[in-house]
C-alpha cells in the first residue's frame, strides 16, 4: 500500500505542476505574439516541483493533526481506503499546482511549529529539574534519621549573619529545620525569589563563607547547607 500511495502521490503532483505550467502558457500565448515551448529545462522543473511538493503533503498534514496516511496505511476496507486516497490526491495536484508557495509557506509553518515545541521542551526540562532538585532535599532530609548522619544544625536568628533582606529569607530557608540541605529550587519555592536570583544570593554568602556547597552522590543535585 505504501507503494501505491507514493505512486499516487507523485503522479498527482507532477499533475499540478503541469496543469499550472499550462495555465502559465495559455495566459503567455493570450499576451506574447510567440508562444514559448516546453523545453527540457521547464520539464525538469516540472518533476522537481511535482515531486518535492508531493512529498510535503504528509507534513502538511500531520501539521493539521490529520491521521489520513496513517488510516491509507493501516487495515481498512477496500472502499475506505480509496476515498482517503482520493484526498490525498487532490492535496497532492493543489500542492503541485502552487508548488513554490505551498513549500515555501509550509516550511515556514513547519519551522514556527519547531520553535513552539522547543519552547514547550524547554519548559519540561525546567520542570523535571525542579522536581529532581525538590525529591534529593527529601531524600537528604529521611537520611538523617539513618545512624551515623550528621544532624542538621539549626541556628538561631541572632546567630545568622547580618545580610540584606533577601539574603536573610534564603538563610532562614537552609535554617529550615525540616531539611538537612536545600536545592535552589527549594530555597526559590521557599522565597518566592527567581532561581536565578537565589544562585547569585548563594554564590555570595559561598564567597562570604556563611554557606557551603555540595553534589548529591544519588542524583548530582549541588545542594546547600550554613557553613
Amino acid at each position: 500500500m505504501l507503494v501505491w500511495l507514493l505512486v499516487a502521490m507523485f503522479v498527482s503532483g507532477w499533475l499540478g505542476c503541469f496543469a499550472r505550467y499550462a495555465v502559465d502558457a495559455e495566459t503567455v500565448k493570450n499576451t506574447e505574439s510567440v508562444a514559448k515551448p516546453l523545453d527540457w529545462r521547464a520539464l525538469w522543473s516540472v518533476f522537481v516541483l511535482g515531486a518535492a511538493a508531493a512529498l510535503v503533503v504528509p507534513l502538511f498534514l500531520s501539521i493539521g493533526n490529520n491521521s489520513i496516511i496513517e488510516d491509507i496505511l493501516g487495515p481498512q476496507t477496500t472502499g475506505s481506503v480509496a476515498d482517503e486516497m482520493l484526498i490525498v490526491v487532490g492535496f497532492c495536484v493543489l500542492a503541485g499546482a502552487t508548488a513554490p508557495t505551498f513549500i515555501d509557506s509550509l516550511a515556514q509553518k513547519a519551522l514556527s511549529l519547531a520553535h513552539k515545541n522547543a519552547g514547550k521542551i524547554e519548559v519540561l526540562n525546567e520542570k523535571a529539574d525542579e522536581n529532581l532538585d525538590l525529591v534529593t532535599e527529601q531524600i537528604e532530609a529521611s537520611d538523617r534519621s539513618k545512624p551515623g548522619a550528621a544532624p542538621q544544625a539549626v541556628k538561631q536568628p541572632a546567630e545568622l549573619p547580618n545580610v540584606g533582606s533577601d539574603e536573610k529569607r534564603v538563610l532562614a530557608a537552609l535554617n529550615n529545620a525540616g531539611f538537612r540541605r536545600r536545592s535552589v529550587s527549594g530555597i526559590a519555592k521557599e522565597t518566592h525569589l527567581g532561581k536565578n536570583e537565589v544562585r547569585e544570593i548563594l554564590a555570595h554568602l559561598i564567597e562570604a563563607g556563611h554557606v557551603s556547597a555540595m553534589q548529591s552522590a544519588r542524583t548530582g543535585v549541588v545542594l546547600y547547607e550554613l557553613a
